[in-house]
């Protein structure tokens, strides 16, 4: 009489290879689409407001210019560290739309236009057309930490390159 009574199971206690193929190949496509991600958590939320602000506006911008056949223009005002759009001609009683200021510890450095001065105080304005172009410019951001970054925005594209670095055309 055998005191130890047999697990129907004791025989087969390891993962098949199929099993562990999958399994692998799961956790692949887990960090395929989670390591990307990693780089973005690592930006200052200050700038990635920033950054975002900008990107969304200026598409916007586009878009709207041809959607309501009007004028639109991004409003950079270095005394005020400020951002606004509006729409129409601009004039002294254009009202401000969609206005934002940047966050504490960054400030507007100057708007850089192609064959032209950079502009570094008052109001630069960048026009976006109802033909579905814009002005070609560089906007200039540093922080406290003197990290500068500029961001290009192109006549014929629609998104708005993130560069992190002074550069100039």
């Amino acid at each position: 009489m055998n005191c130890f009574k047999k697990n129907k199971y004791a025989d087969n206690q390891a993962f098949t290879l199929i099993e562990l193929i999958v399994v692998i190949s799961l956790i692949s496509i887990l960090l395929t689409f989670a390591v990307p991600r990693l780089d973005v958590s690592f930006l200052s939320d200050n700038k990635r407001n920033i950054s975002s602000w900008i990107l969304l506006t200026v598409q916007s911008l586009k878009e709207n210019a041809v959607k309501d056949q009007t004028l639109c223009t991004l409003h950079i005002d270095f005394d005020n560290n400020q951002l606004w759009t509006s729409a129409g001609p601009v004039t002294d009683e254009t009202p401000k739309e969609n206005e934002y200021s940047l966050p504490s510890g960054y400030r507007m450095m100057d708007v850089e236009f192609p064959d032209a001065n950079k502009i570094n105080k008052g109001i630069a304005e960048i026009q976006f057309y109802k033909k579905g172009y814009s002005d070609k410019s560089l906007i200039h951001i540093e922080d406290n930490d003197d990290v500068q970054y500029s961001f290009l925005i192109e006549p014929f594209l629609p998104h708005v390159k993130i560069i992190e670095k002074y550069v100039e055309f």
